[in-house]
């Protein structure tokens, strides 16, 4: 393969990658620094464009999305450090971009990457923000018995909670929006999922296994991963169940929509493709590792992460080419001819067409007292030709073409 690999960051000689209940060290100095990268700013204009408002870009999450991303080695633009802990995909809406650490909602100017407002939600938390008219939906769980939990809505200006929801619940999906209202799914100890209207009203909730999947939602049809080794149906607005289909493991990945199909994998290794109408099953194709993360799709391939390998599969069942180096791999991203995801502490790109790498980019550890910090947790945001990704170091980049 072409490989170009590019340093993003002198790495420190810490191990990487705890969990997000450790607290600081106690010790001011041995913190490592947080000085920001500030290259240049990222080009916005009049049409600022290439929204990607919740979890892999749209209710459907089919992770494809309307941009081009770099195809030839990235340089950085800047690099902020709003917080650290485990975290969101960013998204980005307007000239603001969105990013969950750890139970903190933070805000960043899309430009320049400038904090404009941080805000806490809850003990822990990073799940995706999902952001609809003027409102980031987030959820969280607690670590306490008397912590907030469940679902928050805040205030995009003023980053002000507005309302909260599901506050007996422990939440570690993402929440899906549409114009008729906000649903999630299940998490720590919680089997309940759910829709709200915007204005929090609770719509409906029945119960599904524990860590049922971040919803799917495509008109007035929700589609869960249960937690448990079934795919559900529900209409989004009643609630009433469509249908289910059995499936041969635990389905925590949440489902892809597209074409009236119904695309998930399950924990046993197999990728599923459903009807949307009905949930009879179109093809199955076994996989060799675990599928614990949602796919994406593009026109005529579907990208699998699984614990052996990034994998593309065609539209009908069939495996085209395999990433077995990247067994560690986030939700990918499409953007244009190119497949863009995290793996550990690096970023890649890759050719849709053969699995070709184009670039990596390698991002930084930070070392405290005792522990460190890093690498790359959910899939990066591509808008206008750059690649906005967040890491557990607490880092948020945007890099562009050199």
């Amino acid at each position: 393969m072409n490989r170009r690999s590019v340093l993003g960051v002198l790495a420190s000689t810490s191990l990487t990658g705890i969990a997000g209940c450790l607290g600081d060290s106690g010790n001011d100095g041995a913190k490592p620094a947080t000085t920001p990268i500030m290259n240049r700013e990222v080009p916005i204009g009049g049409d600022i464009g290439g929204v990607i408002p919740q979890f892999q870009g749209s209710p459907e999450h089919t992770g494809n999305l309307d941009a081009t991303g770099p195809t030839d080695g990235v340089t950085t633009y800047w690099r902020r450090t709003p917080h650290r802990y485990d975290h969101s995909q960013p998204v980005v809406v307007d000239d603001r971009v969105y990013v969950s650490f750890g139970g903190k909602l933070v805000q960043l100017d899309r430009a320049t990457g400038q904090r404009q407002w941080i805000t806490d939600v809850g003990h822990d938390g990073s799940s995706t923000p999902a952001v609809y008219d003027g409102t980031v939906y987030v959820t969280v769980w607690n670590g306490g018995e008397n912590e907030d939990r469940g679902l928050a809505a805040v205030d995009a200006d003023s980053g002000d909670i507005t309302w909260r929801a599901l506050t007996d619940a422990d939440i570690n999906s993402s929440p899906a929006v549409t114009e008729d209202g906000v649903l999630v799914g299940g998490g720590l100890g919680t089997t309940s999922v759910a829709a709200f209207d915007h204005d929090g009203t609770e719509r409906w909730r029945h119960t599904l296994g524990e860590y049922a999947s971040t919803p799917a939602v495509t008109g007035e049809t929700v589609v869960y991963g249960a937690g448990t080794p079934q795919v559900v149906s529900y209409d989004a607005v009643s609630g009433e169940r469509l249908w289910q289909f059995d499936t041969d493991g635990e389905t925590t990945a949440a489902p892809t929509i597209a074409d009236n199909r119904v695309v998930v994998g399950t924990q046993a290794g197999t990728l599923y493709s459903l009807d949307l109408q009905d949930g009879s099953k179109d093809w199955s194709i076994d996989l060799p590792g675990s599928v614990r993360r949602s796919v994406a799709m593009a026109e005529n391939r579907i990208i699998v992460p699984t614990g052996e390998g990034l994998i593309a599969v065609d539209t009908a069942g069939n495996r085209d080419w395999t990433v077995d180096t990247s067994t560690r791999a986030t939700e990918p991203v499409i953007a244009g001819d190119g497949v863009y995801f995290g793996d550990r502490r690096i970023l890649r790109a890759l050719s849709l067409t053969d699995g070709t790498e184009w670039w990596s980019f390698e991002t930084r550890n930070r070392s405290f007292s005792d522990f460190g910090l890093g690498g790359i947790q959910r899939a990066p945001a591509i808008t206008n030709g750059i690649v906005i990704v967040a890491t557990q170091a607490g880092d948020v980049y945007a890099l562009g073409e050199k």
